[in-house]
């Protein structure tokens, strides 16, 4: 079926390496009124995007954000888009299905960002990671600079060892350890060569993160990772908590420390339901495990978040509701907890208003509001949505479904394309819509792929079992699970 949308916890690991940045070493406190100037560019006319999504990451700890604007890009790839009132750096994305730009924007952004595709090949409809460059005095060249580095320096450590794993070419321990500290020291000192510059949270966050994700890069050892993490720890006592959430890198040195942290074999499960029981903070610590047994109250609350991120379950629910957690990070919990909630989805899609054949507009919540609602997802230029299309349309002459709502639900990005996909139509009984290219629409119906089946119950909830495409058995699959167990869905 293809690939699915990009779970927060995935969005927050892809946050972290791809995140274009950029540094200001002014300090704003007051609300600034912001309009960002951009320019499109390494499109040949007929693909340059015509509009920019814009969503402000106001919770990058836990990869959520809300769409805030639509930016029109004009026939010389120029934009303007107005980012509302700022006090501090803040994390946007700019969205052309399937491209994606991550950029940070400063309160009054006076530097000009150039959005261009990059040569990285995917079959994803959302999320591909684009190139970001700022046009004027933008300290973000440095630490652009140092991760081009640090990719040099981690390519060539990583040649010795692949030559030897295929015995090629026989090195010993001493000789890849030279190298490895070689590289270490190399880009210690360019790391350290950028301290002056991070004078700002947001920034030293990331510089701090490129740290993380270099000890990750040569596999440091216990030891090394604890000196690390208490350098970094004393810088972040006289934070902020709540302003530190909003900062995109701030989260990494607990992935990195600390991932998976609940798969530990001294971790107990029982001496967890018991804190749950108590209320009890120290029975909770003492159950996680040793390595928990001094930690604050702000790094418990980080643990269960990066767990209720990656594996939530009725034990997590059960600690957020009842552990005296700082709450800042209880409002990340919830806003986690609110993005997975199927009729907070549900009422999205309700929202959502798509094209007829005809030219008018339509909302969803008009379209069949008692029925099953079945949708083949197309894209004009796909052949196999072609030959999905043709099958798709046999089921829907089938009488024993006369009762479910079928649709052709169009996803091309321009107006031509529709006008295409709309002559393909083997008659007018073909019940065709073009929702179009909207990144916010693609999540809210969690479109991942062309071809793709999309199933909604009579309550507006996407059905998790009906999603076969008509090559793969559709038909029988809706006969099976509508018709004679219709009741139960």
């Amino acid at each position: 079926m293809g690939l699915s949308m990009q779970s927060p916890t995935r969005f927050v690991r892809f946050l972290s390496v791809f995140l274009p940045v950029c540094f200001c070493g002014l300090s704003v406190s007051a609300q600034t009124q912001t309009t960002l100037q951009g320019v499109v560019g390494g499109f040949d006319q007929q693909n340059l995007p015509s509009v920019l999504h814009v969503r402000h990451f106001d919770a990058p700890a836990v990869g959520l954000g809300e769409w805030v604007n639509v930016a029109l890009v004009h026939a010389d790839g120029s934009f303007e888009t107005d980012l509302g009132n700022l006090t501090s750096p803040a994390l946007f994305e700019f969205a052309a299905p399937p491209w994606s730009w991550l950029a940070i924007v400063r309160p009054g952004e006076s530097g000009v960002l150039t959005l261009s595709p990059s040569s990285r090949a995917s079959n994803r409809l959302m999320q591909v990671p684009g190139v970001v460059r700022w046009n004027g005095n933008h300290p973000s060249i440095s630490l652009d600079s140092l991760a081009r580095f640090q990719q040099r320096l981690t390519n060539e450590l990583v040649q010795p060892m692949t030559v030897k794993s295929l015995g090629l070419q026989p090195l010993n321990s001493d000789s890849l350890e030279q190298v490895s500290s070689l590289s270490d020291s190399m880009f210690q000192a360019a790391w350290m060569n950028l301290e002056r510059e991070m004078k700002q949270p947001v920034f030293e966050d990331l510089w701090w993160q490129a740290q993380w994700k270099w000890q990750v890069a040569i596999g440091s050892n216990k030891p090394t990772l604890d000196s690390l993490w208490l350098s970094w720890n004393s810088l972040r006592l006289n934070r902020d908590l709540e302003e530190s959430l909003k900062s995109p890198g701030w989260i990494e040195p607990w992935f990195v420390r600390y991932d998976q942290w609940w798969k530990q074999r001294q971790v107990d499960v029982n001496g967890m339901s018991k804190a749950v029981y108590l209320a009890d903070l120290d029975t909770l610590r003492q159950s996680m495990g040793p390595q928990w047994d001094a930690a604050s109250h702000e790094d418990l609350a980080a643990a269960w978040l990066m767990k209720a991120l990656s594996e939530p379950d009725e034990l997590t629910f059960r600690i957020w509701e009842t552990m005296p957690f700082p709450e800042p990070f209880r409002g990340q919990y919830k806003r986690l907890m609110d993005s997975r909630n199927p009729r907070k989805s549900g009422d999205a899609r309700a929202k959502i208003r798509w094209t007829l054949p005809n030219g008018d507009l339509q909302s969803f919540k008009d379209v069949c509001s008692t029925d099953w609602k079945v949708m083949l997802v197309v894209r004009n230029g796909s052949g196999a949505a072609l030959r999905e299309r043709e099958l798709f349309a046999e089921i829907t002459e089938n009488k024993l479904f006369s009762n479910i709502c079928f649709m052709v639900l169009s996803v091309d990005a321009t107006e031509s394309d529709w006008r295409s996909s709309l002559s393909k139509r083997r008659s007018i009984q073909e019940q065709l819509v073009w929702l179009g290219n909207s990144p916010e629409n693609f999540e809210s119906f969690q479109i991942s792929t062309i071809p793709q089946v999309i199933a909604i119950s009579p309550n507006g909830q996407l059905s998790r079992t009906i999603r076969s495409l008509p090559s793969e058995g559709l038909g029988a699959e809706l006969e099976r699970k509508i018709r004679t167990s219709r009741s139960n869905y």
